[in-house]
């Protein structure tokens, strides 16, 4: 399927589904936007504080973690700039989930999704100047690139589509996402500067994510056992490989930055631990080995190490590690229920 992808501006937009994305200028001098930028170990992440849900940042081996918000209604999903000048993040402090942007501090901070916009889900673009964001309406999920420099705004899937974010190729010229419609699944990817919507699969596939050197695309697949396997794919769809298949999931998962290595959890030792891969299927390594459950891998920038969460008393605490499993280091030690994690 092909359709045209209309690029407005911001004006137009309001008399369009996407009503009010406002976007100046201003606003991303004000969050830091080509200003200073933070270290590569400076972890944002999300934890519930006095009952609110909020975003904190904690640098390596800083003792203290800084509170970036704390509005009534939750903040969460916090993300990183690939330049590391900004941060987005969704927030319900207006009643419903818009996307935001702040400064490395917390300091300055401004909506970027209009009024009545209910935003689940967005991905910065490589280069950090456009954001895709995922749009619920009714019943339907569609996305839009909102582009930082033009202030313009253009939708990448019809706005009757059902379907969610994957992750951009590193050129930043697509956008890979997967369909959640029985009657028209699989993973597909669309150029938001063009018309082109390519189905790279047509199964029961989630979470596709491009490999770093833009060769591969890794992705969820349910099994005939019921199980989520972990599944690379050429960017065509040609050439698919089941990396672990067996009886466990395995999800979430991450390209390493050289795209030599892929981690994921999975409870096939009994608990759920965290391990990493080669894309082809070989060399599989265990990296922790406890009687809690350990979570939400994500590599450093450099590849020389992995962010995780670990359970403890009931709650969770951000560790990081080498990529060989060693040198584990508690990096949170606060008593809040944290949620999740980026750096």
């Amino acid at each position: 399927m092909m359709f045209a992808i209309q690029t407005r501006s911001l004006t137009a937009c309001r008399r369009v589904t996407l009503l009010g994305l406002i976007v100046l200028a201003s606003v991303f001098v004000a969050c830091g936007v080509g200003g200073s930028k933070a270290s590569t170990r400076d972890v944002v992440f999300t934890a519930i504080s006095d009952g609110n849900t909020d975003i904190f940042r904690i640098g390596d081996g800083a003792a203290e973690s800084l509170r970036m918000t704390a509005s009534e209604g939750r903040d969460f999903s916090p993300a990183w700039s690939p330049k590391r000048d900004a941060i987005a993040f969704i927030s319900e402090r207006n009643g419903i989930p818009a996307l935001w942007l702040m400064d490395i501090d917390g300091k300055s901070k401004r909506q970027l999704s209009g009024a009545g916009e209910h935003v689940t889900n967005f991905k910065w673009a490589p280069d950090s100047t456009r954001i895709v964001i995922e749009i619920r309406q009714e019943q339907s999920h569609w996305l839009g690139v909102l582009d930082l420099d033009s202030e313009e705004f253009s939708p990448v899937t019809l706005q009757t589509d059902n379907v969610k974010i994957g992750s951009w190729s590193p050129d930043g010229e697509w956008v890979v996402y997967f369909s959640v419609e029985a009657n028209n699944p699989g993973i597909k990817r669309s150029n938001p500067n063009g018309v082109d919507e390519i189905h790279i699969t047509t199964g029961s596939d989630s979470n596709p994510l491009w490999s770093p050197d833009g060769r591969s695309i890794a992705f969820n697949r349910v099994g005939k056992r019921g199980a989520v396997d972990l599944i690379i794919t050429d960017i065509e769809g040609n050439e698919v490989t089941n990396l672990a298949p067996d009886e466990f999931d395995k999800t979430p998962f991450e390209w390493a930055p050289d795209s030599k290595r892929i981690v994921f959890v999975s409870e096939s030792s009994g608990n759920a631990e965290i391990y990493t891969i080669n894309p082809d299927g070989k060399d599989i390594r265990q990296l922790t080995s406890n009687r809690v459950s350990n979570s939400t891998p994500r590599w450093g920038k450099d590849g020389a190490s992995i962010l995780f969460m670990s359970e403890g008393s009931g709650t969770f605490d951000i560790y990081s590690m080498d990529r060989n499993g060693e040198a584990q280091k508690r990096m949170t030690s606060i008593s809040e229920v944290i949620l999740e994690s980026d750096w």
